[in-house]
Formats: structure tokens, sequence, C-alpha cells
């Protein structure tokens, strides 16, 4: 399965951060330890305030923390806020819609397929990828 670059780095960084939910992580040390281009790392850190899976504490020792309990975010929350659409009911074969009156011999497979991926993505949580994730390869 390929994520956009956007949802990549998200897991990255939440990823990362979740081996201690309740530090503060700088950018600097984040683009430090993850290699994220920085201006890219900068945007990625907002967009995930904005959408309220980070939180931004300003000042000298600030930085961005985990905003939710690890244990309650999933995967497809982190995908969902960057935007990404994976699991969309699109056709296989890649027309918006089925173009003909019956549907094609792949819709049932694919819809099945989608279903699958839905599944996992909404019931694996941060949580259960914090042990498999180590600060040196990260996802």
């Amino acid at each position: 399965m390929n994520f956009s670059k956007t949802t990549e780095y998200a897991l990255q960084i939440l990823g990362y951060m979740s081996a201690d939910e309740n530090k503060l992580y700088s950018a600097n040390e984040l683009y430090e330890n993850l290699k994220i281009p920085f201006r890219y790392l900068r945007k990625q850190l907002t967009l995930m305030t904005k959408n309220e899976l980070l939180k931004s504490v300003q000042g000298k020792d600030g930085g961005y923390k985990i905003l939710k309990n690890i244990d309650q975010l999933t995967l497809l929350n982190i995908i969902e806020a960057t935007g990404d659409n994976i699991i969309s009911n699109n056709c296989f074969f890649g027309y918006g819609n089925c173009v003909l009156t019956e549907k094609c011999a792949m819709h049932d497979k694919w819809t099945s397929i989608q279903e699958n991926i839905n599944e996992v993505l909404s019931s694996t949580k941060l949580s259960d990828l914090k042990n498999t994730i180590n600060q040196n390869s990260i996802l």
C-alpha cells in the first residue's frame, strides 16, 4: 500500500513521538532524528496541530506532543487528518463510478479489499505499534 509523503511523514513523526507521549519534542529534534526536510516537517507539525493530533507549546522550552491518548489514536485517524484518501470507493479500473449498469468483475473483490484495509487501519492504534517502532528505524 502506498501512502502519500504527507501520510508517511505523519506516521513517522507520531511513531517517533509515541516512545514518550508526555515529552515535548522540538522541531529540531524531530528533524535531526527523522531526517524529514525541515520546511516539510514544519508544515507537517502545523497540519497535525490544526487537525488536533498534536499540541503545540510555545516558548523557549516549548515543542510538540501528542494530543490524544495513543490507545485511542488509530492509523485511520492519522491518515484522515493528513487528507489522504486511500480508503475510497474508487473503481478498481480508475473510473469515478462504474461505467456499466452492472458491476464489473472486480467490483465485489475490490470492495472487500477496501473494507479489510479500512478495518485494519481503524482497529490499529498507535499504541499497538509503539513497541515495534524503535527510535532508529521508524516504520
